[in-house]
């Protein structure tokens, strides 16, 4: 989570889009997620704007192909705190959810919070998840990752004693709901620093990208387990780059998660190439 203005969709971030979707068909991804071209309910895309009050609130976009976005909804909604950033979104049996960071890059934060809607527009709070981890400065970027039945998250916390200490922990959902979360359980082993944790999985083997917060570049680490043994496998976007999530969005039930593509520097906030007024 950052504070840099949004910026357009590079080539390079065009591009990482599409072939994140193709990866994940060929991690053999917990959602079947086709070709964007073909995918039946198209992608969906959570973000907020920037650092005013005004824009620490939920927008929704939406693509056929996974590349080209335009506006769903500006939903107005903040959430219990009145700030909203970073959200990260999924679809369960027909629900949708979205994680998300409660206050600004430069306010403490100790939990995070998650919110469900039936329709995109109107959310409900369902829950605020403390972070569990002693002398809590930020907890950023709750990201969702489903494996399985089971929804975890995977949220980046920060404490008072340390400096330039995020890590990455993991947290459990206890119930269908979303409501009730066990945690936290560090990703052992994945380097110090990084924030905006997201993990896939390919056969037998893990994989998290990250942004290291000290170098700024994105980071891919592989490990055969989510709470340890991790290793950097390689350096990926230069300086200035983010991860930042979208979701495929299915005619049917079932769970769909987030996916993780690089684009240009902006804070974790859109960058659609067309937008459109709220539909």
């Amino acid at each position: 989570m950052t504070s840099r203005p949004a910026r357009s969709l590079t080539r390079l971030g065009r591009w990482a889009a599409r072939s994140a979707a193709v990866l994940l068909v060929a991690a053999g991804s917990l959602v079947a997620v086709a070709a964007p071209a073909s995918a039946a309910g198209g992608y969906l895309y959570t973000t907020f704007k920037g650092d005013g009050a005004a824009d620490q609130e939920l927008w929704v976009y939406q693509s056929t192909d996974g590349s080209n976005f335009t506006t769903y909804a500006d939903t107005n909604y903040q959430g219990p705190s009145g700030v909203l950033r970073d959200p990260s979104i999924i679809q369960l049996n027909g629900v949708y959810f979205i994680a998300y960071t409660v206050q600004s890059w430069t306010t403490n934060s100790t939990y995070f919070n998650v919110a469900s809607s039936t329709n995109l527009t109107s959310w409900t709070h369902v829950a605020s998840v403390n972070s569990g981890i002693a002398d809590t400065k930020f907890t950023w970027a709750p990201e969702f990752y489903v494996e399985g039945g089971t929804v975890r998250i995977i949220a980046s916390i920060a404490q008072t004693t340390c400096s330039n200490c995020f890590r990455p922990y993991v947290y459990t959902a206890q119930n269908s709901a979303l409501t009730s979360w066990s945690g936290p359980a560090q990703m052992g082993g994945l380097g110090f620093n990084h924030i905006d944790t997201y993990v896939v999985k390919s056969g037998s083997t893990y994989h998290a990208f990250a942004k290291n917060e000290t170098s700024k570049y994105i980071e891919h680490w592989t490990s055969a387990s989510l709470s340890s043994g991790w290793t950097l496998a390689a350096t990926l976007w230069t300086s200035g780059y983010e991860d930042r999530p979208w979701c495929s969005r299915p005619t049917g039930s079932g769970a769909s998660t987030s996916t993780s593509t690089p684009t240009a520097a902006s804070g974790r906030r859109p960058a659609p190439t067309s937008t459109t007024g709220p539909a």
